[in-house]
């Protein structure tokens, strides 16, 4: 079992020795504060959150909480079964302080406004917050999912307001499944960004194979810039025309851009449309 796992054990039992009420959005909102304001995060391999419709959200959490309940370590009540018990005990003495501190400080009722005006950055999709939604300029951005879980890449895109994803892969399949597309189609809708594929934009496979060295990237991407590119002008000049409309996002595999055939998608939009490609 992860360790990540046996703080969620711990917490569901700390809890339940408060004789305090335990809903999954509580529980997402605790482990959310101990990794903002305990650094649990430093610690050991946590999760990550995103803005959704009850502020910062996990979908590693709900992932971790359903595989509890099927090992038989609780129940759908929260009871914590004997192994469930032992196995969270197993938690480091530090780990544990972390916890106890933290739920000393919140219950369900007071956790929401807290976050909400101490992280409102994790509020902007929230269902319970009144506010409009600032108006935010249209821009060209990019992104590489790399060594990113889903709940990390979609806080990245909401925080910097991406409305239009542009999947710029020949091929739309991930060995990470979070990244194919129907996957990442459907995650990016639940936060109301739109996914669009435009698999003329990428590089297939044939061309692909044996890039070893800086040098065969090097080949490759011009190959790309002076071959492959020209001749799918028109998708270049719609995506221009839909960065002046929205703030749109390419997106492929690598995180550096120099190490993806985006980095010189984003050349060829900053050449043509006098603007600046911001890489996140």
């Amino acid at each position: 079992m992860l360790n990540r796992q046996r703080i969620l054990l711990y917490l569901i039992l700390a809890l339940k020795n408060q004789n305090k009420h335990i809903t999954k959005t509580f529980l997402d909102k605790l482990l959310f504060l101990l990794k903002k304001e305990y650094a649990i995060g430093e610690l050991i391999k946590f999760y990550n959150f995103y803005p959704y419709k009850y502020g910062p959200f996990s979908s590693q959490f709900y992932l971790d909480l359903n595989d509890a309940k099927s090992r038989g370590f609780l129940d759908d009540e929260f009871n914590l079964s004997e192994n469930g018990i032992q196995v969270a005990k197993t938690v480091s003495d530090r780990e544990q302080e972390m916890i106890e501190d933290l739920i000393k400080r919140f219950n369900s009722n007071n956790i929401r406004n807290y976050v909400y005006q101490k992280y409102p950055e994790y509020a902007i999709k929230s269902l319970l917050k009144s506010e409009e939604m600032e108006t935010n300029a249209p821009g060209i951005f990019s992104i590489g999912y790399e060594q990113k879980d889903i709940d990390a890449f979609l806080d990245i895109l909401i925080q910097n307001k991406i409305e239009v994803l542009v999947d710029v892969r020949a091929n739309p399949f991930s060995m990470n499944f979070s990244f194919t597309k129907f996957k990442l189609a459907h995650s990016l809708k639940k936060v109301q960004i739109e996914y669009l594929h435009i698999p003329e934009l990428g590089i297939k496979k044939e061309y692909r194979k044996r890039l070893r060295t800086v040098s065969d990237y090097t080949r490759l991407f011009e190959f790309y810039k002076e071959d492959l590119l020209p001749k799918q002008m028109d998708k270049v000049r719609m995506l221009g025309k839909l960065g002046k409309e929205k703030r749109i996002t390419l997106m492929c595999f690598e995180s550096d851009k120099d190490r993806c055939h985006r980095g010189v998608l984003s050349e060829k939009l900053e050449e043509l449309y006098n603007l600046q490609v911001t890489h996140l």
